[in-house]
């Protein structure tokens, strides 16, 4: 019977194929057409490629077509081994990118990777190129132990995470790859430390607003309305009337309360002397899940036409992005139990399970009525400049999926699980 110090060994020894492996990944582009790109066609076959060399047996493409991408396919890769049951232990990230932005700002080219003081710049390696490659050389190191297992073991590889998952996750969902009773795990959020397990999100609500209101000469304002000085008083008592109203603390969250904050605004005029007759600005809302949307945009809503009525503007409501939090996944569950145990195995510590404000694809599961579960190891770079994978996150994360998947799937057949 092979042991758990077998299987860690198997890990280590993968460390410069791993490497390698996600060197080759982040040379090949995988931005989405929203961004300009062309989909994640080429990355897609290189990874089916590598799942296959990984063990999978049964690896399939499911495609969603998209006429605005090479062939009108975006690629889907579901990778599984068997077991005597048809209930799965998934582990699911996304290889899509955004766009690297200003090619000149980075020190490392973004589709150069190189290692550099133990870290792996790419764009993409932290976001999700990390945790594919760690899911990846985790099955490796089951599969190669030729085991049969009771619940499959399966790795779904998606696209167009990062612009909605219509054509990835959601996708997959309508086609029935999930089914009901399934356990999946999400690497798509970590701290540094890996202490952070996530099992719940807010809702998210991106609020447009625009003011209408009256241009005219800034030497005769009683002429016009000032659709700024609208817009900002506006602004100010509503942020002020929604973080009083909707003010209840939930301590498992990061941060535990309920955030309406102001960001993007549109110019209004081009010069100092006029008063302007247009003020648009977008408020970013994240609800703890108690409270619901629809909710919250009636008291806007109130609150606008209260502005309406005193100053003569009209005040346009529209949301940019709406959605709504899933139920908490489980705390005390078989799935939440072994992804305890595989990260303090490895780390040594032990995880607490929290909500964040952010939104990852775990959320579009709890959706659907799975138990979902975020983590990962990273150093917060995603997104960003210069992003990296630190190499020994990239091993010590494929540890944990390793003894997790194993103890969900293999338990009986690995000594010391």
């Amino acid at each position: 019977m092979p042991s758990v110090e077998q299987l860690l060994a198997a890990i280590d020894g993968y460390k410069e194929e791993m490497i390698g492996a996600l060197g080759e990944l982040l040379r090949i582009p995988a931005i989405g057409p929203e961004n300009g790109g062309d989909g994640e066609f080429e990355r897609a076959r290189y990874l089916k490629e590598l799942a296959e060399r990984c063990g999978f047996e049964e690896v399939e493409m499911f495609d969603a077509l998209d006429e605005r991408v090479h062939l009108r396919l975006r690629p889907n890769i579901v990778a599984r081994r068997r077991g005597s049951s048809e209930q799965t232990a998934w582990i699911v990230t996304h290889m899509d990118t955004v766009p690297p932005g200003d090619l000149d700002a980075w020190t490392y080219p973004p589709f150069s990777p190189r290692v550099v003081d133990g870290k792996l710049y790419g764009l993409g390696s932290e976001d999700n190129g990390q945790a594919i490659i760690a899911s990846l050389y985790a099955a490796k190191a089951l599969n190669e132990l030729s085991l049969s297992g009771e619940k499959t073991m399966g790795l779904a590889i998606v696209a167009d995470e990062e612009r909605g998952s219509e054509k990835g996750i959601k996708f997959l969902i309508r086609e029935g790859v999930f089914r009901s009773g399934d356990t999946i795990y999400v690497p798509d959020y970590g701290v540094p430390d890996g202490s952070v397990v996530e099992v719940a999100e807010k809702s998210i609500m991106w609020l447009k607003v625009t003011v209408e209101g009256k241009q005219t000469h800034a030497s005769t304002p009683e002429k016009g309305i000032n659709a700024m000085k609208v817009g900002s008083k506006f602004m100010t008592f509503l942020l002020d009337h929604l973080t009083e109203k909707y003010g209840k603390v939930d301590n498992i969250f990061i941060p535990p309360i309920s955030t309406f904050e102001p960001t993007k605004r549109h110019q209004t005029v081009g010069n100092i002397n006029t008063v302007p007759g247009e003020d648009v600005f977008y408020i970013d809302i994240r609800l703890l899940p108690e409270y619901e949307p629809e909710e919250v945009m009636k008291t806007i809503k109130k609150i606008a036409k209260l502005f309406e009525d005193r100053t003569g503007a009209n005040i346009e409501l529209s949301t940019e992005q709406m959605t709504k939090a899933g139920p908490p996944s489980g705390v005390e569950t078989d799935g939440m139990t072994a992804l305890t145990k595989a990260i303090k195995t490895v780390c040594g510590i032990d995880p607490v399970a929290r909500g964040i404000g952010g939104g990852t694809c775990a959320n579009l599961f709890r959706l659907a009525g799975f138990e979902a579960y975020a983590w990962q190891t990273v150093e917060e770079n995603a997104h960003s400049v210069n992003e990296f994978s630190k190499v020994e996150n990239l091993i010590s994360d494929a540890k944990v999926f390793a003894i997790l998947m194993g103890s969900l799937c293999y338990g009986n057949d690995i000594d010391g699980l």
